[in-house]
């Protein structure tokens, strides 16, 4: 049997059910990886995560596998809601994208894990949150160094054309400790 996949965009999540089913699927979501990584991924808490999707400042592109809500890639062009980066630079690097509100930074990609064996709804998802951004959008994301073997494939599937990366830089969580005699 086939499963029916699509992707609905929205400004606002109005339905508290479907907010609450999203705020389990981003905990879920996360809760494997935060177990092998120093970064806490996932990083909004239950109030700011629905906040966000009441947001319009974010677009939600909600995916469904049938009848299910199974995940949530969330987008936005107002990177000073980002509290984790630094804004200013991101519109000091990027002028003219910027002025043409052409830059965006993506902060959630998420799938609920008992869909995530079907491979496909992940590039799905992001096609159909990126692909309309246009040739002359830059799209910022930060992920830890454990996704980043991955990541590039995975946009490149997604996107389904070209596009340049740049590292801009790295973040380094680093432990020290005495070494036992």
């Amino acid at each position: 049997m086939s499963e029916e996949i699509r992707v609905i965009e929205s400004l606002v999540l109005k339905h508290e059910a479907d907010r609450a089913m999203l705020w389990r699927i981003y905990q879920h979501g996360f809760s494997e990886l935060n177990k092998r990584t120093p970064i806490h991924h996932g990083a909004w808490d239950e109030p700011t995560f629905h906040g966000v999707l009441q947001d319009e400042d974010f677009t939600k592109y909600v995916v469904m596998v049938d009848q299910d809500l199974a995940g949530v890639c969330i987008l936005t062009a107002n990177l000073g809601k980002i509290p984790w980066i630094n804004a200013a630079f991101y519109h000091q690097r990027f002028p003219e994208a910027y002025a043409a509100g052409q830059l965006f930074f993506l902060p959630a990609v998420v799938i609920d894990p008992k869909h995530q064996d079907l491979r496909r709804i992940g590039a799905m998802l992001l096609h159909e949150a990126v692909a309309p951004l246009g040739s002359n959008a830059v799209l910022a994301v930060d992920f830890c160094e454990t996704l980043r073997q991955s990541l590039p494939a995975f946009v490149n599937r997604s996107l389904r054309r070209d596009f340049q990366s740049e590292v801009l830089d790295r973040l380094v969580y680093q432990v020290f400790y005495e070494t036992p005699v």
